[in-house]
């Protein structure tokens, strides 16, 4: 692990505890969409999604987001009804996006639940993988 991967692990699910004692779920639901929607930028791999709806279910803090997938883009949504819900602690999450551990290996670890149709748990985890490797491909071409 890099120092900066030590100090998000370490940092994020302490200020993501508090964050969620003070802002509203359906607000970091947005700020996740946007995210996510930043990098998915020119890909298109989410289109046969559309309407689907996926809950996260962060377990530490406690908190449950809402998205559907619309026009092949994330769009913040009530956490229920949904077609797949993904759990797990936010430490796992975060190893995810920082790639510093596999999403298979959380997943049979037990450390990631998946629920209701996996398939698009898997489509939405490949396009995001290869959203976050393409925009890393693209900071190492602007470095010296």
């Amino acid at each position: 692990m890099t120092l900066l991967s030590d100090i998000v692990s370490q940092t994020a699910p302490r200020a993501l505890d508090l964050g969620a004692k003070i802002v509203p779920a359906p607000a970091i639901a947005l700020c996740g969409a946007l995210m996510a929607n930043a990098l998915l930028l020119s890909d298109h791999s989410l289109e046969g999604l559309s309407g689907t709806r996926v809950r996260l279910e962060i377990t530490n803090p406690h908190v449950a987001l809402g998205f559907v997938i619309r026009n092949a883009r994330l769009w913040p949504a009530p956490p229920i009804p949904w077609t797949t819900c993904i759990r797990g602690e936010m430490r796992s999450f975060l190893a995810l996006l920082m790639q510093t551990e596999d999403a298979d290996a959380l997943f049979f670890d037990r450390r990631l639940c998946v629920e209701g149709d996996t398939g698009v748990a898997l489509q939405l985890r490949h396009a995001l993988e290869s959203a976050i490797y393409r925009q890393k491909k693209r900071l190492r071409s602007l470095l010296p």
